[in-house]
């Protein structure tokens, strides 16, 4: 995927984008899942915690492009 590309890419650069590794299992877990659905629906709660994580990962980057 080419979000793993561009953050081994950043992390070269800035180490302080380690703290999105954490959060991109959450979330790309989920997006496989969702994308290739058979018998998984997402819960509210369960979309709620994806869309949060997303929204973690934005505030991330735009707070460095502002830096």
């Amino acid at each position: 995927m080419i979000f793993f590309y561009l953050l081994g890419l950043c992390m070269e650069i800035d180490k302080d984008f380690e703290e999105l590794l954490e959060l991109r299992f959450e979330l790309f877990d989920r997006a496989i899942e969702v994308r290739y659905p058979t018998e998984y629906y997402p819960s509210k709660d369960e979309a709620k915690e994806a869309i949060e994580i997303a929204e973690k990962v934005r505030e991330f980057i735009l707070n460095k492009l502002k830096a």
